[in-house]
C-alpha cells in the first residue's frame, strides 16, 4: 500500500515543477520502487514493528487453576515500559486461522530482565497457538518483537484507581512491581474482579501492599460487579484520580460507561482489553 501511495505522489504532476518534466518523475519512480519493495519485504521478515528476537523458556508455573505463567529469557537485552505488551511468534503444526503470532502483556517489570507471559487457558476450546504455548518446556524457544501499549504510569505522583477483570491483572503485576522497585507507590487502589478460587498473584499483591502503604487492594468476587457505585463506596476522592481498566472488552465498556455516567472525565480513563484467545 505504501509503495503505491508513494508512486502516486511521485507521478502527480502537481508536485513536479514543469521545468523538470514528467519523464524525470517517471525516472525517479523507476529508481525508487525497487528500493521501496525491498524495504517492505525486510519489514515483513522482521515483523510489524521491530526485529524478531529469540527468547528461551526458562520457567513455567501455574498461578491458579487455569492461569499459567511462562518466563522467557530474551537472547539480547530487551527494553520496555511496565504495562506494555509484546508480540510472540510461535510456529507450530496445523495452526488455526488465528495464525502463529499473538500479543500478550509483558507481565514482568523492566528491571526483572526476563519476559513473563501470563495467560488463561480454556483447555477444551483454546487456539492452536495457546495449545502450542502450553506444550512448551524449559529450553524451548519462540520469537518476540515490537513492544507496544500505553497502559503505563507516566506520573507516579498522581492518584490512581486500577481496575482488573480476570486475566486483566497482568499489566498491574508489572506496574506495581516496577513502582515498588522504584519506591514510587504513591496512592493506588486496585480493584481486582475474579472468581474466589482463581486469583493470580495474590501472594505478590499482598507482599507489595504490606511493604507499600500507598497501595490498597480490593477483591471483588463473582457475581459482584465493579462499577462506579462500588468504587465510590470504597474511595472518596474519585474526581482527583486517574483510572486504568484492564480485562475483557465488554467488562471494560461497561465499567468505562459507568465511570463516565458518574462524572469521571473521559481523558482520565485508560483501557487495555483482552480478546480472550
Amino acid at each position: 500500500m505504501a509503495v503505491w501511495f508513494s508512486a502516486g505522489k511521485v507521478t502527480d504532476t502537481r508536485v513536479c515543477p514543469e521545468i523538470i518534466g514528467i519523464p524525470l518523475c517517471y525516472g525517479f519512480l523507476i529508481l525508487f520502487i525497487p528500493i521501496l519493495i525491498m524495504g517492505a519485504i525486510e519489514v515483513r521478515k522482521k515483523g510489524p514493528g521491530g526485529c524478531l528476537m529469540k527468547a528461551e523458556l526458562i520457567e513455567k508455573n501455574h498461578e491458579s487453576k487455569d492461569i499459567v505463567s511462562f518466563v522467557f529469557k530474551p537472547a539480547e537485552i530487551l527494553k520496555w515500559k511496565a504495562g506494555q505488551f509484546i508480540y510472540y511468534k510461535l510456529p507450530h503444526k496445523d495452526p488455526d486461522n488465528r495464525g502463529i503470532i499473538r500479543h500478550f502483556t509483558i507481565c514482568s517489570a523492566p528491571h526483572e530482565g526476563n519476559i513473563r507471559l501470563t495467560t488463561k487457558f480454556t483447555y477444551n476450546r483454546g487456539s492452536s497457538f495457546k495449545k502450542a504455548l502450553l506444550g512448551l518446556e524449559p529450553g524451548d524457544e519462540l520469537e518476540v518483537f515490537a513492544q507496544e501499549g500505553n497502559l503505563i504510569v507516566e506520573d507516579p505522583g498522581s492518584k490512581y484507581i486500577f481496575i482488573a477483570g480476570g486475566i486483566g491483572i497482568t499489566p498491574y503485576r508489572a506496574i506495581l512491581v516496577d513502582l515498588a522497585y522504584k519506591r514510587k507507590v504513591n496512592d493506588i487502589v486496585l480493584f481486582y474482579g475474579a472468581d474466589k478460587d482463581n486469583i493470580a498473584f495474590k501472594d505478590l499483591l499482598e507482599e507489595v501492599s504490606s511493604k507499600n502503604p500507598g497501595l490498597s487492594v480490593e477483591y471483588v468476587f463473582n457475581p459482584e460487579r465493579i462499577d462506579y457505585k462500588l468504587v465510590e463506596n470504597k474511595v472518596y476522592d474519585l474526581k482527583d484520580r486517574l483510572f486504568f481498566i484492564s480485562g475483557p472488552i465488554m467488562m471494560i465498556k461497561n465499567i468505562r460507561d459507568s465511570l463516565i455516567e458518574g462524572g469521571i472525565e473521559e481523558h482520565k480513563i485508560k483501557t487495555d482489553y483482552f480478546s480472550g484467545y
